[in-house]
């Protein structure tokens, strides 16, 4: 009796022995990421799966050696899934970095170098913009940046299947491909890349045009007049212009001096459509000059102004005359004068009767 009380006694001392050792948690697990890759100047949304997250908290981080972390925002997230968003300045260190999931406990768990931060994708030119249909080999040139993980360059239409380059040469800025475009329907297609993530971008024009083509042969009188077909420059008359799509074609001729002549041309596949234009000079209107009358000046005789005299006379000095001197004398001459008239009228007198 006493081995059988002892044996629960021991018992029962193990199970609380066993009850008061905690339980380690398990430890978090990730599985995958999606996308695992970002681009600077542009916000990502991830996807992480993985097991035992903490359900009630967790914060996501991207780490990289002399890097400030990059914090995600958390969208949503359960013990198994975390959806987040970065958003990543265009001075972040392109390149792997860690991606770490915190849980409120403050464990961790690290997928190393999970996540890539590449430099932004952009298409900013395409050359040629188009190219005839049954076409095998079609040399395009793009221009961009961010284009060194491109691995497919392809063109798009909604209502058919891609149609994939060949990768001739690939840099950070250039990718030179050729495509086959046999078959090719005449349509325009967007020219589109993908890199190594998956990431697609998509933008340019690139139109395929018909294989069927004319030529026009162009002349005028006088010749040497600018032609102009679709209102590009396509040379001096007289002048053969190829490889023009069949169907209808404005053509304009200009030459200085004539008026300016145009006529929709229609040009037919594996044909030669002549044109001959003859050019109206533009008639000179010579202006004619009106005579100007010349005013008549008629010479005015200017009578001479006499200026007065400026000459100061002299004033006589006042002559003193005594009481004697202002006497007057009688001439003698005076009274032989007057007895002679008197004679002279006497005798006339006495003549008369």
């Amino acid at each position: 009796m006493k081995h059988s009380v002892l044996s629960v006694y021991l018992a029962c001392l193990i199970l609380l022995a066993g009850m008061a050792v905690p339980v380690a948690a398990e430890t978090s697990t990730i599985t995958s990421i999606s996308p695992a890759v970002g681009f600077t100047g542009e916000s990502t949304t991830v996807t992480i799966t993985g097991t035992n997250f903490n359900e009630s908290s967790v914060k996501v981080k991207l780490m990289m050696e002399d890097e400030t972390n990059i914090t995600s925002t958390i969208v949503s997230h359960t013990t198994t899934t975390i959806v987040c968003r970065f958003v990543i300045s265009s001075s972040k260190e392109t390149g792997d970095w860690d991606l770490v999931v915190i849980n409120e406990d403050d464990s961790e768990v690290v997928e190393s170098e999970g996540f890539s931060i590449r430099d932004k994708i952009t298409l900013s030119s395409v050359s040629p913009e188009y190219a005839e249909t049954n076409n095998e080999s079609v040399e395009v040139t793009i221009e961009g940046s961010g284009l060194s993980d491109v691995s497919d360059v392809y063109l798009y239409h909604k209502s058919y299947d891609n149609l994939s380059a060949s990768i001739d040469d690939i840099d950070a800025d250039e990718i030179t491909a050729t495509f086959d475009l046999t078959d090719m329907s005449l349509l325009t297609y967007k020219v589109c890349v993908m890199d190594s993530f998956g990431t697609r971008r998509c933008g340019l024009s690139f139109e395929i045009t018909t294989d069927e083509l004319g030529t026009i042969d162009v002349s005028s009188s006088p010749s040497g007049a600018s032609i102009y077909v679709d209102s590009d420059y396509a040379g001096v008359t007289p002048e053969s212009i190829g490889e023009l799509t069949e169907g209808s074609h404005k053509v304009l001729l200009s030459k200085p001096g004539y008026s300016d002549w145009s006529k929709l041309v229609k040009v037919t596949s594996g044909d030669t459509t002549s044109v001959d234009a003859e050019l109206e000079k533009i008639a000179t209107t010579v202006p004619t000059t009106l005579p100007t009358a010349v005013p008549t000046t008629v010479p005015t005789t200017v009578k001479p102004v006499q200026a007065a005299s400026t000459v100061k006379v002299p004033t006589a000095w006042p002559t003193t005359t005594t009481a004697a001197a202002a006497t007057t004398q009688a001439s003698p001459l005076e009274g032989a004068v007057a007895i002679g008239a008197i004679g002279i009228g006497v005798l006339a007198l006495h003549r008369k009767y």
